[in-house]
């Protein structure tokens, strides 16, 4: 089985959970911890018991920022056969990864297939042609 973290500063990851339930319905596998925010629990020690408690399952961890503190302290799990950690996680990347992930017998190719596409959808809007449609409104 498949099984997804968010894990980010404050409550980011209680934020992307709700609009991905708003969008694709409840996410049985997706788990959230809220780092450094106040009356949370250290998220360390509790996402390594998830994966400790499932050995046979294949995780997925999404935090938000590469370098930021909470991504350098889940690196370590890296070093496990059935852990990927991906960072820099928007709403597109999240919903990517948990359309596709399930069902797809490599995990890392897929994440990075994930990534590429999600960085399609950050865009400046100023420098897109607006249609002309959308000037009368």
């Amino acid at each position: 089985m498949k099984r997804f973290i968010l894990a980010t500063h404050a409550y980011m990851s209680k934020g992307i959970k709700s609009s991905l339930e708003l969008i694709l319905g409840k996410q049985e596998h997706l788990s959230v911890y809220c780092a450094y925010a106040e009356g949370e629990p250290f998220f360390k020690p509790l996402v390594i018991q998830e994966v400790d408690e499932h050995p046979e399952d294949e995780f997925v961890i999404m935090t938000d920022l590469f370098g930021g503190s909470v991504n350098n302290e889940l690196l370590e799990l890296t070093t496990r056969q059935n852990v990927h950690v991906v960072t820099g996680t928007n709403l597109i990347l999240a919903m990517s990864i948990l359309l596709t992930c399930p069902e797809s017998d490599d995990v890392a190719a897929t994440i990075r297939n994930c990534v590429e596409d999600a960085k399609t959808g950050i865009v400046y809007c100023n420098d897109m042609e607006i249609d002309s449609d959308l000037d009368e409104l």
